[in-house]
């Protein structure tokens, strides 16, 4: 299974979702995603933040970091892909803006 087919398998939350199973969602794919994208470079400590975040803003807060780390390696249109799709995963919780206002 490619990186794209594990994305969209976290983008198949369910609506009632706690917390936690949430927060693992968003981190996971994070993670599928410096693991698929992220190159040579060392990015333990971006892994360790996302690693170590207890709560899912802090996950959303280091979106930017993410986007920065596959840009270098990959590309502006791949980071774009893959973190828009990670973005996807915090609607539910308010983050990224509404669809609806």
């Amino acid at each position: 299974m490619g990186i794209q087919d594990r994305i969209l398998a976290a983008l198949g939350r369910n609506r009632t979702d706690s917390h936690d199973v949430a927060l693992e969602r968003v981190r996971e794919a994070m993670l599928l995603v410096i693991d698929e994208y992220g190159g040579v470079g060392d990015h333990r400590r971006l892994e360790m933040k996302i690693s170590a975040a207890t709560e899912i803003s802090e996950l959303w807060h280091l979106r930017p970091d993410l986007m920065q780390v596959v840009a270098a390696e990959r590309g502006e249109e791949v980071a774009q892909n893959s973190v828009g799709r990670i973005t996807t995963l915090f609607r539910k919780h308010h983050l990224g803006g509404s669809t609806v206002r």
